[in-house]
């Protein structure tokens, strides 16, 4: 797992799947809890069923809270709060506890994540070109992410943003790279800071938008002063495009990230994983400086079905200048879609991602890549 944007943010709110255990809750049931200021509550609880090359098969529970203030619109954004535990056939443990609050008429938006986990990684060394040997090594840390950002224009959120991780790194290959090489965090430490975000958003939806964009700007930076072992900084930029074509949905997708100082090796930009390429394990390749760009064609075929179509090349380097001077990456694949809920059009995610080396690796999720 990585600190990108909300991924990292949402990657395990996304894997929920099953069927609900308990339903929308009847709004008598919750006049107590609402106190006079909530309306339009329900709590929904999911088993969690998920698969990808990082986790292998993994399952647990989580509980989804949605409500408006009483002073909110029933069309506006509403707020939630989510409860999960998981754990996985590679036995990493994952408890977390994502919320995204919006207020005064979604002029205000609140959001962030507390969570702990215990995570087995594979580490394939830094570069654009790094051999497909890897080794793992196991990690645990506490999470606290918080945002709070004020709507200035419409759809635009501008705000301010805080994060830390405080990484203990348990075990290390015997003879691999971060037990015998001088890498920046090989140890673990505390990654912490202050930054800022901008976001722009004018999907039409949230899980499965037919139209409009959403462009997410972040500026992010650790300092010691903060409480961080490690000085640097990072900026990014997120944008997400969708548009109808015949009976058919077209995504794009384009990502960049620069980084600069001491940066873990943790924290660097990287290719791979349910969202970025799918096709390469997350990790795969990572550096200081990534451009990713990715395509999806998305179509229902009958009924609850539908078919994606997706691609994406990219690749990461130690400067800048050095992005398009190397060589480029490239993954494809096809997934099925199947509508898990069609008043909220969440699909249950079976995607099949390839890439240049020959590698196919399989992805069981909730809700769109991008």
């Amino acid at each position: 797992m990585t600190n990108e944007f909300l991924y990292r943010l949402l990657f395990f709110i996304c894997m929920m799947t099953g069927i609900p255990l308990k339903g929308q809750v009847p709004k008598d049931s919750l006049a107590s809890s609402r106190a006079g200021f909530l309306q339009k509550s329900s709590l929904i609880v999911l088993p969690i069923v998920f698969y990808t090359p990082e986790t292998r098969f993994g399952g647990g529970g989580a509980a989804l809270y949605t409500f408006r203030f009483v002073n909110e619109s029933a069309t506006s954004r509403p707020s939630q709060l989510q409860l999960g535990l998981a754990y996985t056939q590679e036995k990493q443990m994952l408890f977390y506890l994502p919320f995204e609050i919006y207020a005064k008429k979604e002029n205000w938006l609140i959001a962030g994540e507390l969570g702990f986990y215990r995570y087995v990684y594979r580490f394939f060394g830094i570069g654009n070109e790094t051999p497909s040997e890897s080794e793992t090594y196991e990690a645990t840390y506490p999470r606290v992410q918080f945002n709070i950002q004020k709507m200035i224009f419409p759809r635009l959120y501008v705000g301010l943003r805080y994060g830390m991780d405080d990484y203990r790194i348990a075990k290390k290959a015997a003879d691999g790279q971060l037990l015998q090489s001088t890498i920046s965090g090989q140890d673990g430490g505390v990654i912490a800071g202050l930054g800022w975000t901008a976001n722009h958003d004018t999907r039409n939806h949230l899980f499965y938008p037919t139209h409009g964009h959403r462009v997410q700007l972040v500026s992010f930076f650790n300092r010691r002063a903060l409480g961080s072992h490690f000085n640097f900084d990072r900026y990014s930029l997120d944008v997400s495009q969708y548009f109808s074509l015949g009976k058919g949905i077209i995504a794009l997708n384009a990502v960049t990230e620069m980084l600069s100082g001491a940066v873990p090796f943790q924290q660097l930009a990287l290719i791979g994983g349910p969202k970025k390429m799918r096709g390469f394990f997350e990790g795969r390749f990572r550096d200081k400086n990534l451009w990713i760009l990715q395509a999806e064609y998305r179509r229902g075929i009958k009924g609850m079905f539908g078919l994606a179509l997706f691609t994406g090349i990219g690749n990461v380097a130690p400067k800048p200048g050095l992005l398009f001077n190397q060589q480029i990456h490239f993954s494809y694949g096809l997934g099925l879609r199947i509508r898990l809920s069609k008043k909220d059009k969440i699909n249950l995610r079976i995607d099949f991602g390839a890439n240049e080396e020959g590698t196919i690796s399989p992805y069981l999720t909730v809700a769109e890549a991008f």
